[in-house]
């Protein structure tokens, strides 16, 4: 260690004074010898530590394996409360590769942040309130009865959605409530043409609306003739959004035809995306619902504090320009007079105000925002926000208003922002009911792990056949000799059941989403990339999978191979092994590396710095990601260098050593996985 700035502040020539130091404790080592340090020495002002690499080993094996499965946890944090919210999803929609990211980095946080002791809670928000709901209930509460939904129900639900949007702005683009003739010509490019030109009037951004709305309608009855043939039949002559205005300021108001309708919709969407989330092992604890906050009354108790506030600027229907205007916070002027930084590194200047009333009075869903996250912060010692980062104006704006209504509580509040996840397809839109769906990549995923694993296992219970091993594409020059046969013949594939398989590439499949998820740095755009994620070979969720199961098969092994053969060679007990054997310069750094930062590791994941505001603090998961892969990287290296299993008898100690070694690496790796929320594989 380094004591130059130890010696420039008591004024000593860091040479000297490191070397005497050194001399002193190496005296005191000598006369009472520790059972750790070896040794110490001072060299160019550096302090050298030697430890005694047999107790070394010994201690933190009898530390890491004593601990188990709770090595790397502490209760360091215990009675603190910690509330994060994630995946918080619309509920008239299934789930997207987007959501998905925000689900598998809020279930990860959780996991993290209970190993140090927090008693965390996760909860979904559900926004049953606004335009988009209502659109939805308004087509939802006509056809249910009347189509079968031909897709899980959440993704029906979004067609729904997609259909009600599409329908309702062609009613305002064309002006009317009657859409049978458009729908019956929205598929005819000429007659399309002609009912553009006939709204030429309107401009060319109206005529191009028109055609790109008429070329959706297209897209879906396409995708689901049943569906929308039936939606463009009830609701001839049907004012959509006026309906849908009208159906949410009953549920507003908690009409009870109303509440049913909204509440059996939302059920049922939710319903199918928590099969989705099931699927990665993604729970909540609570389900806080946007509409409860008015009927509850929190709503009226903050707007009442909000309308006691200087910065409040109360709603008109004639502002300066002559128009309309909701009310808002003035941000901007409480930046000012609470002297908060401004400019680098500080609140943006001309800071846009916080828009929470429509010029009506109702409440906007960022006023809501406002009183949810309040209600948070009184349950809860910390509470984190896992929001994509096209919201951090927003949060930012959240967090000043609380900081303006209840400073004490604004400072319990964070947002995790994670950024956009890219995709080969191009741009979502919950709109035109176009979406990379999460339900369909685990389902890409699975095949393509399926297509691996066929390689190596076939199935031998007749039951579910995984497809047979491909066949080369040409025949390969004739081998030369018998041996050469032998070595160029395909390996035999090991016989498995179907349950084993399924069950092996569910867990491949979803470690290798979760890690592509969570392995980069949120604040990174990810580019999901079909081919890497299902890399066996390295950085990847299967590369921890199959490097832990092949931990377990060194075990199996040394079972079948040597102690099956000679008994008296099984593995001795933890107290008898000999590790100053351990003489391999990758043994030590596997212990002082990788084996005994682990915690650290985790600790400094689930306790983040706070940085000054506005600057955002960072959940770093992808630490524990690179953790992992770098332990994982130097154990195979180690691996494939060095023999583990030995069947002399005089090599039996140094044997002995090296597997609880790998007993060790399995500990730690296997803990790690899990607080990944993968679950570790026996076989691979």
């Amino acid at each position: 260690m380094p004591l130059q700035a130890h010696c420039a502040k008591v004024k000593a020539n860091p040479k000297v004074f490191v070397e005497e130091l050194a001399a002193q404790v190496q005296a005191l080592i000598a006369a009472h010898p520790p059972a750790l340090i070896h040794q110490v020495q001072g060299v160019n002002g550096y302090f050298n530590i030697r430890l005694n690499r047999n107790a070394g080993f010994q201690l933190l094996a009898a530390h890491i394996l004593g601990a188990a499965e709770k090595y790397g946890h502490s209760t360091k944090m215990s009675g603190k409360k910690v509330i994060i919210e994630h995946t918080s999803s619309n509920p008239n929609a299934p789930l997207h590769i987007g959501n998905l990211r925000n689900s598998i980095l809020g279930s990860i946080m959780a996991n993290i942040m209970k190993a140090v002791g927090y008693d965390v809670k996760q909860l979904f928000y559900v926004n049953d309130l606004g335009a988009q709901i209502g659109l939805t209930a308004c087509v939802y509460s006509r056809i249910y009865t009347m189509v079968r939904p031909a897709l899980k129900i959440d993704q029906w639900i979004g067609m729904v959605y997609a259909v009600a949007n599409t329908m309702g702005e062609l009613q305002v683009l064309l002006k009317s409530f009657s859409l049978k003739p458009v729908a019956a010509i929205a598929d005819n490019a000429e007659k399309v043409a002609e009912l553009c030109a006939a709204h030429a009037a309107d401009g060319a951004e109206a005529q191009a609306k028109i055609a790109e709305y008429c070329g959706i309608l297209v897209d879906l009855r396409r995708r689901q003739p049943d569906l929308v043939n039936t939606c463009v039949e009830v609701l001839e002559g049907v004012n959509i959004k006026g309906e849908a205005g009208k159906l949410n300021l009953a549920y507003e108001a908690h009409d009870p035809k109303a509440v049913k309708l909204y509440r059996k919709m939302t059920c049922d969407c939710l319903s199918g995306n928590q099969e989705t989330l099931d699927t990665y092992d993604v729970r909540h604890d609570r389900f806080d619902y946007e509409s409860e906050l008015s009927w509850e009354g929190s709503s009226a108790a903050v707007l009442d504090a909000m309308k006691r506030s200087p910065y409040v600027v109360a709603p008109t229907q004639c502002n300066k320009e002559g128009k309309p205007e909701g009310g808002y916070l003035n941000l901007a002027q409480f930046i000012t007079d609470s002297g908060l930084p401004v400019g680098k590194g500080g609140y943006q200047e001309e800071y846009p105000p916080l828009y929470v009333l429509r010029p009506d009075g109702s409440t906007l869903y960022t006023f809501r925002d406002c009183v949810y996250s309040l209600k948070k912060c009184d349950q809860a010692d910390l509470v984190w926000n896992v929001i994509c980062s096209e919201q951090n104006l927003a949060q930012e704006k959240v967090y000043l208003a609380l900081k303006l209504l209840s400073p004490a509580r604004a400072e319990r509040l964070y947002h995790a922002s994670y950024d956009l996840v890219k995709l080969p397809e191009g741009r979502m839109s919950g709109r035109r009911g176009k979406y990379v769906l999460a339900d369909d990549l685990y389902e890409e995923l699975k095949e393509a792990v399926r297509e691996v694993m066929n390689q190596k296992y076939a199935i031998t219970d007749g039951s579910a056949p995984a497809a047979p091993a491909p066949a080369p594409v040409a025949a390969p020059a004739a081998p030369a000799t018998a041996a050469d046969a032998a070595a160029a013949a395909p390996a035999p594939r090991a016989p498995v059941t179907a349950d084993f398989f399924e069950r092996v590439s569910h867990e491949v499949s979803t470690a290798c989403m979760k890690y592509a998820l969570v392995s980069a740095s949120s604040r990174t755009i990810i580019t999901f990339n079909m081919a890497k994620v299902v890399d066996f070979n390295d950085a990847s969720g299967p590369f921890l999978l199959y490097n832990y199961a092949r931990i377990c098969s060194i075990f199996r092994k040394f079972e079948s191979r040597v102690v099956a053969a000679n008994p008296a060679m099984a593995l001795c007990p933890l107290s008898q092994v000999q590790w100053g054997l351990l003489e391999d310069p990758q043994e030590w750094e596997l212990l002082i590396e990788y084996l005994i930062t682990f915690p650290d590791v985790v600790w400094a994941i689930a306790v983040p710095a706070m940085p000054a505001r506005p600057a955002l603090p960072q959940f770093s998961a992808h630490l524990l990601c690179d953790h992992l892969v770098s332990l994982v990287r130097l154990f195979s290296s180690y691996y494939k260098r060095v023999k583990i299993i030995n069947p002399d008898p005089a090599q039996a100690p140094l044997m002995h050593a090296r597997l609880w070694m790998c007993r060790l690496v399995q500990q730690v790796l296997g803990n790690g996985m899990k607080l990944l929320t993968m679950h570790p594989l026996d076989q691979m």
